[in-house]
């Protein structure tokens, strides 16, 4: 998928073959000239496969081959969704042609009438994107000549011939398609970057008029593209689904993990753009306003924004280096934390001087919510979350890794406590009323 919003950055875009991590070179996505030279073979070992295995029927067996070139897709995953799909669409097609050109015989009537029950069956079997598959498959066993069943069962033999082969060759060359993900969150990571450290250096300058406006519109509009990634993610799990390769097996978690790193800087867009409109906000106060108009407060506000923009630049090198089911991305951890622990002394420094000026009379709620502003954007950060998260994806397989840790140890552990207090009110009121008992005897 295009993603016109994310430009490469032009430090990385001159990055060579040679500075790229092993795990980059291998999750290339493969080249056109690769993919149209696989279809090919594909397709042309199903039309042989075909000839050597069905009978002589007098035509050439062509669904074999159009079924290879259909069903074969990027991803194990996929080629087998596609093949299961189309053998049920073509089989569907095929016997509707045959009871119609039994039945009725061939005319533009039961053609209607055909394309209308092919169209029916498929949305039934919610055959999706296949669903037109139905209909076309029965129109070319009327244009074939084979509405017989002979000719069907040759029909349907060649679909299944195509798909075998399809998902044959997808089993031998299969790819992986992590690289394209992890591009885009790296993009994501950059871009995220840039628009920090522009706010930053806008604050280090003097004040001009509207800037806190756009750069609210900037976070807006980032908030809003950020979404064009979830195709690369969905690809990277996709591809290393039922992989057979070793480095696929390796990269088994690539997908949540980098899928992870987005939901991270969606959560830390959220919050920069709840800065940007505290401070188009005191941009519209006027003479009231003084967070724009004090030299010391944009710059150290602008400090604290830049020590973030590294933050954010090293998180996205970690988001790049744990995806590896053996990684251990200690250094990237530790650059992490020590850019953490620069922007945290810097936003001390900012809520000190807010303080201060609340105190002498100054607006303190919108400096309140700017100071809470800051520190969700660091907190978003925390070496810690992605480590829990890493754990947890680690730990957990299929669906459920996908979704939040359900805390059952916790659960069962208020259960225990709850019953042992129960038991324990219990056995009191029991002495307390055999105690009674002996008392009034």
């Amino acid at each position: 998928m295009p993603l016109a919003f994310f430009q490469r950055p032009g430090f990385l875009g001159g990055e060579g073959r040679a500075g790229r991590s092993p795990i980059q070179v291998a999750t290339e996505a493969p080249s056109s000239v690769y993919r149209i030279a696989r279809l090919t073979l594909t397709a042309v070992a199903a039309f042989l496969i075909a000839q050597y295995v069905l009978p002589s029927t007098g035509q050439p067996p062509l669904l074999a081959p159009l079924t290879a070139l259909l069903v074969v897709q990027h991803s194990v995953y996929e080629t087998i969704k596609h093949s299961l799909l189309r053998v049920g669409a073509v089989t569907s097609g095929v016997m509707i042609a045959v009871l119609f050109a039994h039945g009725v015989g061939f005319s533009w009537w039961s053609l209607g009438l055909s394309i209308l029950a092919a169209l029916v069956i498929g949305y039934v079997l919610r055959l999706g994107d296949q669903m037109l598959e139905v209909p076309i498959s029965a129109m070319l066993i009327f244009a074939l000549g084979a509405s017989n069943w002979p000719g069907a069962a040759d029909r349907i033999l060649e679909t299944l011939v195509g798909a075998a082969t399809g998902l044959v060759a997808t089993f031998l060359v299969p790819s992986v398609r992590v690289r394209p993900a992890e591009e885009a969150v790296q993009d994501v990571a950059e871009q995220l970057r840039e628009l920090i450290q522009k706010i930053a250096d806008g604050l280090q300058g003097e004040h001009e008029d509207g800037e806190a406006a756009r750069w609210q519109e900037e976070a807006e509009r980032f908030a809003r593209d950020i979404g064009r990634t979830d195709q690369d993610l969905r690809d990277a799990e996709e591809s290393v689904r039922l992989n057979p390769r070793t480095q696929a097996r390796r990269l088994v978690d690539a997908g949540v993990a980098l899928r992870n790193a987005v939901e991270t800087m969606e959560h830390f867009t959220l919050s920069l753009r709840g800065l940007t409109r505290s401070l188009a906000d005191d941009e519209r106060l006027g003479p009231r306003g003084r967070l724009l108009t004090d030299p010391t407060l944009r710059r150290q506000l602008g400090d604290a924004l830049a020590g973030i923009a590294a933050s954010v630049a090293a998180y996205g090198r970690l988001a790049r280096s744990d995806l590896a089911t053996d990684a251990r991305p200690y250094l990237a951890e530790n650059e992490l934390e020590v850019r953490v622990d620069i922007a945290r002394e810097r936003r001390s420094r900012l809520t000190r001087s807010l303080h201060e000026r609340a105190a002498a009379g100054d607006l303190w709620p919108l400096y309140g919510e700017v100071s809470m502003d800051i520190d969700r954007l660091i907190e978003n950060l925390r070496v810690e979350h992605r480590a829990r998260a890493r754990e947890h994806w680690r730990r957990h397989r299929g669906a459920t890794r996908h979704l939040p840790e359900r805390p059952v140890r916790v659960v069962q552990q208020a259960g225990h406590q709850l019953r042992r207090a129960a038991a324990s009110a219990a056995a009191a009121a029991e002495r307390t009323a055999r105690d009674s008992d002996d008392f009034y005897r």
